[in-house]
């Protein structure tokens, strides 16, 4: 799908070098847009590997801990004064989730997941929402989970899929009061991932989780990429809809 823009549009991805930011990033790079990279704890030899890699000129990285909300506010800043005006707001950094089910699970354990994948969410979403209120258009996404779309939960993640659905509150939210500054909300709800933070998973085990996964089947960061290339697309403008399930033939 050919969806070039001939306008300047910057694009700010949390988690920009981890295994779907990334993915996200050389998509839209190479759909033209110019990317802002935010990363945590990548060493700054593979940071500048990763930029070299994306289509196109002007891009940059941001090292940024979403968990620090003035650290956060800053970084946006600087991305606009540097880079220009932010035009897409894409979410998909994230800490590695506990195999342990919810009612075995801590306050402690919960409030681990709660810090880094719901208030480090809730710095980056809302910083990024100013900024786009004030340009009176844009476009936000964040990346949640297929079990917060079929109300199934993959097995021994119950914290994760509980802070799951805490961002895609966020989502609703943001969607209903966003709509009436041409800003466009969308969440995008993936199946169980081989890669990234669950590469070093044995196989044997990769198949039991599929099949107890809501999608009974495993996604990849190019089909998310593949989604969110088309939502930040002129080609989506009239899409209402809030979450899309990434699966086979389906959309929500």
């Amino acid at each position: 799908m050919d969806i070039k823009q001939t306008k300047k549009r910057i694009a700010v991805i949390s988690g920009g070098t981890g295994y779907v930011g990334f993915e996200v990033a050389k998509k839209l790079s190479n759909d033209g847009m110019i990317i802002a990279m935010l990363y945590y704890n990548t060493t700054k030899d593979e940071v500048s590997n990763k930029l070299s890699v994306l289509e196109g000129k002007g891009h940059r990285a941001y090292s940024c801990n979403l968990a620090d909300e003035d650290a956060i506010k800053k970084t946006v800043d600087m991305i606009e004064e540097e880079m220009g005006d932010i035009y897409a707001c894409i979410h998909t950094a994230g800490v590695m989730p506990k195999p342990k089910q919810l009612y075995l699970s801590t306050s402690k354990d919960l409030r681990e997941q709660f810090d880094v994948n719901v208030f480090g969410s809730f710095n980056f979403l809302s910083a990024c929402a100013l900024k786009l209120k004030d340009h009176k258009e844009g476009i936000i996404i964040g990346i949640t989970t297929a079990g917060v779309v079929t109300r199934t939960n993959t097995k021994a993640r119950g914290a994760y899929s509980s802070i799951k659905f805490a961002l895609q509150g966020m989502l609703v939210a943001l969607k209903e009061e966003l709509s009436p500054y041409n800003i466009r909300v969308y969440s995008v709800a993936p199946g169980f991932m081989e890669g990234g933070m669950n590469s070093s998973m044995p196989k044997a085990f990769v198949e039991i989780v599929k099949n107890s996964s809501p999608t009974k089947m495993i996604t990849n960061a190019s089909e998310v990429a593949e989604k969110i290339s088309f939502l930040c697309s002129d080609n989506s403008v009239n899409i209402k809809e809030l979450t899309f399930l990434i699966a086979p033939e389906t959309q929500i």
